[in-house]
């Protein structure tokens, strides 16, 4: 269960601070503030999370359709650069994290309130930069939440996509060959009553359920990832530069759930364990990070230049092992949608709906707003359904704009009254970070765009 995050307005009255809410505090306080306030001390959270508890909860935030997708990473890239890239990006996308999640805890220790969300953070740091970005802060916070409405959006049609493709996969061999289109609407039908909860605590059961079905799924396909291996001489150890863009898109797919991880540390009964060598968020990385590396050099292995945009596309089509592969984590991952798409609720309407007093019809809007974000989904699966370039396309935007630029923004603004350290290797180092997410996001999102819009072309030809 992941309850939501106090906004800072609520923050503020749970513990009030010397300065105005929307007001920066001087460089004197600021500086006072980092030794006499201390968040982590004040927040309060209803059902804490243990370590253990949020360790579990950052596997299933990231456990999915990207793990199942490294394969033709590693096709793209070859099994040796494949394995020394996904450590790097791995190492470098780990680290702006924890650089984030810094740079969020010194707004509550410069706002003095014990939590702030993503755009408020956003929000306050630029506040706290030069005089020509303090005005921009509140347009700076509508665009993270948009950044993550976005990210989340095409997520959830990535998940539309694969699943869909999934049970075509056995509805071809018992009921023949359909278009994919009818699954996705099928899906649709079947997702509408689950995405209509609106309690977060409803939806544990469906994460248990979407959690068992997933790891039985990994566990039944190692049988076909093991069987008729051919040499490792005949697979590729490195592929040319260009071919690594694809790479970088896919690999980084499997940590851009941003939004979520920020969830976690904020509901745990110990947050000052989340960071840190051995911190909870490292030790799931590394979780992650093996069994990235395992899926995608067994697979990419196990069916070369083959490989599809989903290991599971791979496996026999008539076989009744390969066919409950498929259901298990299809359904699995078709269960997670609620989940992701509530990320997208959360945001439109606690971040900035508070703000309106005395909203009326607030229940029939958001119901509203749920049935137009699955429907929009839908229509993005329909149109849309190169599975590869839509997980390009996520994992590109969301690590260069959540990942890259946003704690590389905020890191440069909250330091700028309190200096950059010798030689300023802060600002060098976050300026760095502002260049690699300005050219993986442009070059990323271009490559994947381009083939979306041929796929679109092609998928109206054929209408």
């Amino acid at each position: 269960m992941e309850p939501k995050q106090p906004d800072q307005g609520q923050a503020q009255k749970q513990d009030p601070g010397p300065a105005a809410p929307n007001e920066p505090l001087s460089i004197a306080q600021s500086m006072a503030s980092f030794y006499k306030y201390d968040p982590y001390a004040k927040r309060t959270v209803e059902k804490p999370l243990t370590n253990c508890d949020a360790f579990i909860s950052l596997l299933k935030c990231v456990i999915g359709t990207g793990i199942l997708a490294m394969p033709l990473a590693f096709r793209c890239s070859g099994i040796v650069v494949g394995i020394v890239m996904s450590a790097l990006l791995m190492v470098l996308l780990t680290y702006c994290i924890h650089l984030l999640i810094s740079s969020m805890t010194e707004c509550c220790r410069r706002r003095q309130v014990p939590q702030v969300s993503m755009p408020e953070a956003v929000k306050i740091s630029y506040e706290e930069g030069p005089r020509c970005v303090q005005c921009l802060g509140s347009a700076a916070g509508i665009m993270t939440s948009c950044v993550l409405v976005i990210g989340q959006f095409l997520l959830c049609s990535v998940y539309l996509v694969f699943v869909s493709k999934n049970y075509k996969e056995i509805g071809d061999y018992h009921f023949g060959k359909t278009y994919e289109a009818y699954y996705v609407m099928c899906l649709c039908l079947v997702l509408l009553p689950l995405f209509l909860i609106r309690q977060l605590k409803y939806l544990v059961p469906l994460n248990i359920l979407s959690n068992i079905l997933l790891y039985v799924g990994f566990i039944l396909i190692m049988y076909y990832l093991f069987s008729d291996l051919p040499s490792i001489n005949d697979r590729v150890l490195a592929q040319p530069p260009l071919e690594w863009i694809e790479f970088f898109g896919i690999a980084a797919f499997s940590l851009t759930a941003v939004g979520s991880m920020l969830v976690v540390e904020a509901n745990m009964a110990h947050p000052q364990n989340y960071l840190g060598l051995f911190g909870v968020l490292n030790l799931a990385v590394f979780f992650i990070l093996f069994s990235n590396l395992f899926f995608g050099i067994m697979g990419y292995w196990r069916f070369g230049e083959s490989v599809e945009a989903s290991v599971t596309l791979n496996i026999p089509q008539s076989e009744i092992l390969s066919q409950v592969i498929k259901f298990c984590i299809a359904t699995g991952i078709l269960l997670s949608y609620p989940l992701h798409g509530f990320v997208v609720i959360t945001v439109i309407f606690c971040d900035y709906s508070q703000t309106e007093e005395k909203k009326k019809h607030r229940i029939l809007i958001e119901y509203l707003v749920r049935i137009i974000f699955l429907l929009l989904t839908g229509v993005v699966a329909i149109v849309m359904p190169n599975l590869a370039a839509l997980t390009e396309l996520e994992g590109a935007f969301s690590l260069s704009n959540l990942n890259l630029l946003c704690p590389a923004l905020m890191d440069i603004f909250l330091c700028y009254g309190k200096g950059y350290g010798r030689l300023k290797w802060r600002l060098i180092r976050d300026l760095v970070l502002i260049l690699i997410g300005l050219i993986f996001g442009v070059v990323g999102c271009a490559m994947a765009i381009r083939q979306l819009i041929h796929d679109i072309r092609m998928t109206l030809s054929q209408m």
